[in-house]
């Protein structure tokens, strides 16, 4: 008899998929029993992580099987059956033939990697709709070995670390480190050899003596990780950690195949182009032109520009393609986003259709491949640079040496996982400041239970094999915390065999767990981001927040094997634990209502248009809000859509390609819609939000002026004021008095010049004058006088010229003669007189004046 019960995590675990197979004492008589190869000489015990979350799909590696479940029912609900409680497909392959250790998925979901000891198999999954529907039973799908050569059991190289690229195309590019350093890059369309290597530890040479001091740890490579930063370089980093704690870089690295967003290429670029032309200028200074790092920057430019270049090329040859199949016609090829930031559209197609139906990239992406290598893998025309290796990477302050293991057993520790995290600012404390920038938080995994948090200040940059510059300094960590979470059990033994590893939460940028045999630790590094404000005591940052969430006291027979963090609508926000043995452990999460902007991040805010504060001296008046346009660029016809269904307007009995074909265009239409609602509707929250910042800095600015008035209106304000204007009065009268007096004392002293001067002009006013005591006739007086002379000749003589003049028309030429001469000397004796007149007028006037 069956009946249900209802879907949720608390049902979770009694869920027959975590059900161990039924184990038979001894294998059949015609059949061979295969083991693994003893690990006894590695330095480290493998790491486990046998159970994902795919979207709404389950999957769980037990032993060397790989089951899958849904999580999600129409009905809420598992059916119960025979004690077992709902039931769960194995995925059937021919390749699966060793203890799964990992098993990860791609990031399209189509994938599974499933990591043994010393292989690798990749699965094709079945798709969510169809893994809905799955019953119990097997199913058999398609299954991929990565070059079975190299990875077999007979394989002397243990498989540490597997990742997928975020950007190889369509989630293809799979990333294997083994034990020996090597990285290797995987296609998955072709498995069987690598299209990419990279050695992160240099092989021995043949004079290596026998004997010798090196740490077998620094020879072992345990995990590795790219760059989560999206500013220069940082994301086409690959880190690599060693058994004995050393990092080591290699850069730039970029899959063979790769999609990358258009957005990071062109700020690339910029940034490239500004750097060189800034290291161009300093190169020109002779005092600076051994530090500049030209042949560094001239490098890295060019490796940018080749990677521009490709995607120009790609435009053309699609644009010609375009151009053809239209019959000549000029239009544009769909290409999503080019690097000029131009956003094209298909003629008759949308751009993700547009995309799939021509092979071109996703929308917003850029198809490209390294420059060293070609479309197909080849080694490219011309010399290309080795990449150098960065490192051992300096820890500054360094780590401190604790650990769960006995000091005096002298057990060393191994650094097991590496992650990094690009941590965002939080920017919902009071008053909406913005503390801190973005940064980059490095977190290190040991065996002994140590987990060594770090800040990396100053990122790496891509460097080749050069005789350019100077050898480059290595990379810096400045570990700030090494976190101890205590272990129940302090065997050695079973300790040495604990292998933590590290994992992200879904939900916020500043937490990740640590997953270990004895359990489960959630680690929060917000408050170390936090403090680097420099609140702290003298300088010291805070610690981050540690919490136990699962503990597992049956190790070493039930250490934990799995684990998953989930955010979805069906069961919320939180993690699963899962042991050895089946049991289950599911902790749910709280949400952070107060810190929104923690569950994005940076470059996730920024494409979702977060905007930034608004300032003290911003108003909101100098940018106008234009709702109309903002209405407008949402509303479109929708009534023309299905006029494009063929015979829109009759009975619809058989559908052909025409009709999916005008679905698709209305599909594409309609969601082109919607992101275009949602990006309107964002919009108006950001205003909203500026809107009620700048009302909260209006609200305070008034409380402020509210405040002054009040404290102004204070009787000891105003009696102070009028203190003040009084003391103000009493200082100027004083110096009004002050400066009478000094006025009045005040005696220039007279030189001896002066004093020539001064009696010259004496002399001549007496001159003019006259003295008072002496009777005698000034000068003023003698002019007068000829003045009055003058007056009173001047008719007598104008008379007698008259007659003169009238008598010298009746006399005979020699009687004028004798007159002439006599009236010309009369005249010039006037003329005399009269220039002593105007003389001494002059000389009046002058005196007078002075």
């Amino acid at each position: 008899m069956s009946h249900t019960i209802p879907l949720s995590f608390a049902t979770l675990k009694s869920h027959s998929i975590f059900i161990p197979p039924i184990s038979t004492s001894s294998p059949p008589e015609d059949e061979w029993e295969l083991l693994d190869r003893s690990s006894a000489d590695e330095p480290m015990s493998q790491k486990h992580n046998r159970m994902v979350m795919r979207d709404k799909d389950l999957i769980v590696a037990v032993d060397s099987e790989v089951r899958m479940t849904s999580v999600h029912a129409s009905d809420g609900s598992w059916k119960v059956e025979d004690g077992l409680v709902g039931s769960y497909r194995t995925l059937k392959s021919s390749h699966l033939t060793f203890a799964i250790h990992r098993i990860v998925v791609n990031p399209t979901g189509r994938l599974l990697a499933v990591v043994g000891h010393h292989q690798i198999v990749v699965l094709v999954l079945p798709k969510p709709t169809y893994s809905g529907k799955l019953e119990d039973g097997q199913v058999e799908v398609e299954s991929i070995p990565i070059d079975d050569f190299l990875f077999s059991r007979s394989s002397d190289d243990a498989i540490t670390q597997v990742q997928w690229h975020r950007w190889g195309e369509n989630g293809n590019s799979l990333w294997v480190l083994t034990a020996s350093g090597k990285l290797r890059e995987y296609d998955v369309l072709q498995p069987h050899d690598c299209v990419q290597t990279f050695d992160f530890i240099p092989e021995r040479g043949r004079s290596v003596p026998k004997f010798t001091a090196v740490d077998p740890l620094s020879r072992y490579a345990s995990s590795f990780a790219f760059g989560a930063s999206m500013i220069g370089f940082s994301p086409l980093m690959v880190y690599c950690l060693l058994a004995s704690g050393d990092i080591h870089v290699l850069g730039p690295i970029l899959p063979l195949r790769t999609e990358m967003p258009a957005q990071y290429l062109r700020e690339l670029k910029t940034f490239m182009d500004i750097r060189l032309g800034t290291v161009q200028n300093q190169a020109r200074d002779v005092f600076g032109a051994g530090t500049s790092g030209l042949g560094k920057t001239v490098l890295q430019a060019e490796w940018v520009d080749h990677l521009v270049k490709q995607v120009r090329q790609t435009e053309e040859i699609q644009n010609k393609k375009q151009v053809e199949e239209e019959g000549g016609t000029t239009q544009h090829t769909p290409m999503g986003v080019s690097i000029s930031g131009k956003l094209t559209k298909p003629h008759s197609y949308s751009v993700e259709v547009g995309s799939s139906s021509l092979g071109l990239p996703r929308n917003g992406f850029v198809r490209i491949h390294p420059p060293h290598l070609t479309e197909s893998g080849g080694p490219a025309p011309g010399a290309h640079r080795a990449l150098l290796r960065q490192g051992p990477v300096v820890f500054s302050p360094g780590p401190q040496d604790v650990g769960n293991v006995d000091e005096d057993l002298d057990e060393e520790q191994m650094a097991t996982d590496l992650l990094i995290m690009q941590v965002g600012a939080d920017n919902t404390e009071a008053g909406g400041s913005k503390k801190t920038e973005e940064q980059t938080v490095i977190a290190i995994a040991w065996s002994g239970g140590r987990v060594d948090i770090g800040l990396e200040l100053d990122a790496p940059e891509a460097r080749w094999v050069s005789s350019r510059d100077p050898t480059p300094p290595p990379p810096m960590i400045h570990i700030t915390d090494s976190i101890l979470p205590s272990f129940p059990n302090s065997d050695p033994f079973i300790i040495s065999s604990n292998a933590p590893v590290l994992a992200r939460d879904p939900l916020y940028s500043d937490v990740f767990y640590v997953s270990h045999s004895f359990g489960v630790d959630s680690i929060n590094v917000r408050p170390v981001v936090d403090g680097l404000d420099g609140d702290g005591d003298e300088g010291e940052l805070p610690p981050p927040e540690v919490l136990r969430l699962v503990e597992s006291n049956g190790v070493p027979n039930a250490p934990i094997v799995g684990l998953f963090c989930f955010c979805n609508i069906t069961f919320g926000y939180g993690i699963v634990a899962l042991a050895s043995t089946g049991q289950v452990a599911y902790i749910e999460l709280d949400i952070r209502c107060g810190d929104p902007l923690a569950l994005l991040s940076g470059t996730t805010r920024a494409a979702n248009g977060f905007e930034a504060e608004l300032k003290d001296t911003q108003s909101l008046l100098d940018n106008v809000f234009d709702a109309d346009s903002l209405v407008s660029s949402v509303k479109t016809g929708s009534k023309a859509l299905s006029r494009q269904i063929p015979d829109y307007s009759m009975p619809l009995t058989v559908i052909n390609s025409d009709h999916l074909s005008a679905l698709q265009d209305i599909s594409s239409h309609v969601h082109a819609q919607a992101q275009r609602i949602r990006a309107a509707s964002q919009t108006v929250e950001n205003r909203l939000d500026l809107q009620v910042q700048e009302l909260q800095l209006h609200a305070r600015l008034l409380a402020q002026c509210r405040q002054d008035v009040s404290d102004l209106q204070k009787s000891e304000t105003l009696d102070r004021i009028e203190s003040l204007i009084r003391r103000q009065e009493g200082i100027q009268k004083r110096v009004e008095k002050m400066l009478a007096i000094l006025a009045l004392e005040y005696k220039p002293f007279v030189g001896y010049g002066e004093r020539r001067w001064l009696k010259e002009l004496e002399e001549m006013e007496m001159k003019l004058n006259g003295d008072s005591e002496k009777a005698e006739e000034t000068l003023t007086d003698k002019a007068q006088s000829f003045q009055n002379q003058l007056a009173l000749l001047l008719p007598a003589v104008s008379k007698a010229y008259q007659r003169e003049s009238a008598a010298a028309a009746t006399l005979a030429p020699k009687q004028i003669k004798p007159l002439k001469a006599a009236l010309g000397a009369r005249s010039e004796e006037l003329k005399r007189l009269l220039n002593k007149i105007e003389a001494l007028d002059i000389s009046l006037d002058t005196a007078s004046v002075e």
